[in-house]
């Protein structure tokens, strides 16, 4: 049977095969196999550029062209797996400040040792600089540098000295698990001397030399890479690169440059580093930007440059998951000059009618271009822009184009809609900014519902998800997600029950919801869950007092402002009638009471865990405590793997004289508390 099959195959090519050959069809062979993997690697990344009709209908003209091309092949194995299964890092991965010119570094270390010199000062009890008062720890002339490497951002975790789990970056909090793929990569030891828990951060790359050898046609290593490190059939992660320059922060490693070499001595391959005070690194960006970047054989898109004492690092903390003492120094972005063939307006999640200039393609950073940002639609007026005019188009950080001006007038200039060209309902001037205040409004239903989604934490539910459901007149807000069936979305596009009951238990697993998850997920401007959480410590704790307090009321409460509370206000009332409808249907928020076991005392977690960092929030918050993102003097408690530690964060509790806790320590605090 499996012989016959074979040669009905055969016969089958020899008969199309002159199509394949045939010198009319070869270039357009070509050019659909190179087409589909391109847009094939960006659906994989995330981010798909055409829909799934426009690519079935490539697939289909490829098949009948030639039906044996392995890029068809390819297709056929990939969907034996559908989805990557998600996970929590147990650490977030944050991201980095950045600076863009000497200047902007040399005030970044300059702002770091007055940081530094204020937590002596305030250590000693010495208050303001003055004779006597301890010396402040100095930075800039103990820096570490290492390339910023322009690919996918990667937590590896090592257990018993076995590879044993490997997570994309995401949104920081959730990634996705390609451990099978990055275990093919270059540079990843299956197996390492180190026999604890151990996890290391990277970055996925594409060698260009390998770009150039395996992928004849791709311009982008970095878009390359993130298709291929996402494929369902691993097809192409033996091609990538990774590149490890991160451990988690619970291992007793004294300076950057002590983590490097510890990180490659275990085998793992590191970005290049150098070390030395900031005229060094400012004289190491200059030849990076001026032949050394050029001569590497992968994309970097500038320096990371530290402060090299952990400790200090430690001491300097962060800001919104953004360390204080390191930050990306970026190259300039590079430029070219091209034609604009069309302007065009879209509507965004918040109502926000932004303008996109199209242009001639161009090829900037590897990419190439043909949509470049104009921001908004004072910026359209300033530059008086139209069709037909050479404009400057530049990537901003290697990554977003923009136009920066117009270099040669050509073409009348463009007039900003009146209407919004989602929903046709007139468009409101605020500012630099055009809106849209249509609350049926296509754009902005997505909007409040990926807000709600992201918010709440339901991962099932991606972007594709929440278009199809709105699309279809099934969702028009956050409460239609609950009276949702599983037949309603097993119909939709590729759908099935098994998923459709996936997504669905997920909504209902996050039941309740607090109190500042709940503010937070209406996406009311102003309301980040930060917010949320300063207004239910300052005595706000039901959603009844939150909507029966006034804009005065609320300025006064500590770090909230006029503004903010305003804003805060308006919102509410505005989402009134949807709250309260929410609120019928049971979707009441829950809050911590004031008399909970942990009222009034503040946590801070670091380091390993055995529980998940969101259910340990969770239980915290749920017993009235409050959750602070870093060390601080109104910080009563670090919860940590282990209390004799002199990781940087331990050492600074105690010099604040917090007390450092396990999480055993904080279960029986709780009992203890409540009077069990």
């Amino acid at each position: 049977m499996t012989h016959a099959h074979h040669d009905e195959a055969g016969a089958r090519s020899l008969l199309q095969g002159g199509l394949a050959t045939d010198p009319r069809h070869k270039a357009r062979i070509d050019e659909l196999a190179e087409r589909i993997e391109k847009y094939r690697a960006s659906y994989y990344a995330g981010r798909p550029e055409i829909s799934d009709a426009a690519f079935d209908a490539l697939e289909d003209e490829l098949r009948a062209l030639d039906p044996a091309h392995p890029v068809l092949a390819r297709v056929g194995s990939a969907s034996l797996i559908t989805e990557w299964e998600k996970a929590r890092h147990e650490i977030p991965m944050g991201s980095l400040n950045k600076v863009v010119s000497e200047d902007e570094l040399r005030a970044w270390v300059a702002r770091c040792e007055e940081l530094l010199a204020k937590d002596a000062r305030a250590a000693s009890g010495a208050g303001a600089a003055r004779p006597g008062a301890p010396e402040a720890p100095r930075v800039a002339d103990d820096l570490f540098v290492a390339e910023k490497l322009d690919g996918i951002s990667i937590e590896v975790i090592y257990k018993g000295g076995k590879l044993v789990d490997a997570i994309t970056r995401g949104d920081g909090e959730w990634g996705e698990r390609i451990t099978a793929n990055v275990a093919r990569m270059k540079g990843v030891p299956s197996r390492i001397r180190e026999q604890g828990r151990l996890s290391v951060r990277g970055e996925i790359i594409l060698r260009l030399s390998d770009m150039r050898r395996h992928f004849p046609g791709v311009t982008s290593p970095r878009n390359m890479a993130a298709g291929a490190s996402k494929r369902f059939d691993g097809q192409g992660a033996e091609r990538c690169t990774v590149l490890f320059y991160d451990v988690a922060d619970h291992l007793e490693i004294p300076t950057c440059r002590a983590r490097f070499a510890w990180l490659r001595e275990l085998g793992f391959a590191t970005p290049q580093t150098a070390h030395g005070g900031v005229e060094d690194v400012i004289a190491l960006y200059r030849r990076y930007s001026s032949e050394l970047r050029a001569g590497l054989d992968y994309e970097i898109d500038g320096l990371v440059v530290y402060v090299d004492s952990l400790h200090l690092q430690g001491l300097l903390g962060d800001v919104n998951r953004r360390p204080r003492g390191a930050v990306a120094f970026k190259f300039a972005s590079p430029a070219k000059v091209t034609t604009v063939v069309g302007i065009q307006w879209d509507t965004g999640p918040s109502g926000r009618v932004t303008p996109v200039a199209i242009v001639e393609p161009v090829e900037l950073a590897g990419a190439n271009v043909r949509r470049a940002s104009l921001h908004n639609a004072a910026n359209v007026r300033s530059l008086g822009i139209g069709v037909g005019d050479e404009v400057l188009v530049s990537r901003r950080n290697d990554v977003i184009p923009y136009v920066e001006e117009v270099v040669d007038k050509r073409g009348p200039a463009a007039v900003p809609p009146s209407l919004c060209p989602v929903c046709g309902a007139p468009l409101v001037v605020e500012g630099e900014y055009l809106l849209c205040r249509n609350a049926g409004c296509r754009a902005l239903i997505e909007g409040r519902i990926h807000n709600w989604i992201d918010a709440i934490g339901a991962l099932e539910w991606g972007d594709k998800l929440i278009e199809q459901v709105v699309a279809a007149g099934l969702v028009r807000e956050p409460l239609d997600l609950y009276t949702l069936t599983v037949k309603d979305i097993a119909e939709l596009d590729r759908r099935g029950e098994k998923s459709a009951t996936k997504c669905l238990d997920q909504l209902k697993s996050r039941l309740p919801l607090t109190l500042p998850i709940f503010l937070a997920a209406l996406g009311i401007e102003g309301f980040a869950i930060q917010t949320a959480r300063l207004l239910v410590s300052a005595g706000y704790n039901t959603i009844e007092k939150l909507l029966a307090a006034g804009e005065d009321e609320l300025a006064s409460i500590p770090g909230l402002g006029a503004i903010k509370a305003a804003s805060i206000v308006r919102g509410l009332r505005a989402r009134g009638d949807e709250i309260a409808r929410l609120l019928a249907a049971g979707i009441v928020p829950v809050a911590p009471e004031a008399e909970g076991p942990l009222a009034g005392l503040t946590f801070c977690f670091t380091g390993a865990a055995t529980r998940p960092r969101g259910e340990l929030t969770h239980l915290v918050e749920s017993n009235g405590g409050r959750v602070l993102s870093s060390v601080t003097k109104e910080l009563n408690y670090l919860v940590l793997a282990d209390v004799e530690s002199t990781s940087s964060k331990a050492v600074k509790a105690r010099k604040y004289g917090t007390k450092l806790i396990t999480e055993d320590d904080l279960d029986r605090l709780i009992a203890e508390r409540r009077g069990g």
